[in-house]
């Protein structure tokens, strides 16, 4: 006669332990699960593109971790609807977040005041927690590419003077 040795299975065996060790595994399964599915979304782009503008604003930021946030004032910018109907402000202003140390040093490099033009990966949100790995960017693009672009007039209507 074969003999059953009856081996609980690890669903079995976590029942049996204690509660306060219960509640490390089960905090400790959280955290990985947290951290497995930010580093998924990490990865995607939402949206990737360009903008093209006059760089405001570059500055390292943050107490934890430090991260280097920039700005673009967009030369041309619109906004369509009744312009004074709710006494908005209109932000004309790019924020972004420079995660790579080739790229900042092609940003510092930019003379100030010439029209540049920034590649972007969009994100579905900042990753901004004070955990070092974790700790990227402060909004939801994040510059992969710097060039300069073509001086432009910042009224295309009138035109240009010899």
């Amino acid at each position: 006669m074969a003999s059953t040795s009856s081996t609980p299975s690890v669903v079995g065996r976590f029942w049996t332990l204690p509660w306060k060790l219960k509640a490390v595994v089960i905090f400790a399964l959280a955290a990985v699960l947290f951290l497995t599915l930010t580093a998924a979304l990490n990865a995607l782009n939402y949206s990737v593109g360009e903008r093209t503008g006059i760089l405001n604003k570059l500055s390292e930021k943050g107490i934890a971790c430090w991260t280097v946030e920039g700005q673009l004032a967009l030369s041309n910018f619109s906004r369509s609807g009744d312009v004074g109907s709710r006494n908005e402000t209109i932000d004309n202003t790019f924020y972004f977040s420079v995660p790579n140390s080739d790229v900042q040093k092609q940003l510092e490099a930019v003379p100030p005041g010439s029209p540049v033009t920034l590649e972007y990966h969009q994100k579905l949100f900042a990753l901004d927690f004070p955990i070092p790995f974790l700790c990227v960017r402060r909004t939801q693009y994040e510059i992969v590419g710097v060039k300069l672009a073509p001086a432009y007039r910042s009224n295309p209507l009138v035109p240009a003077r010899p």
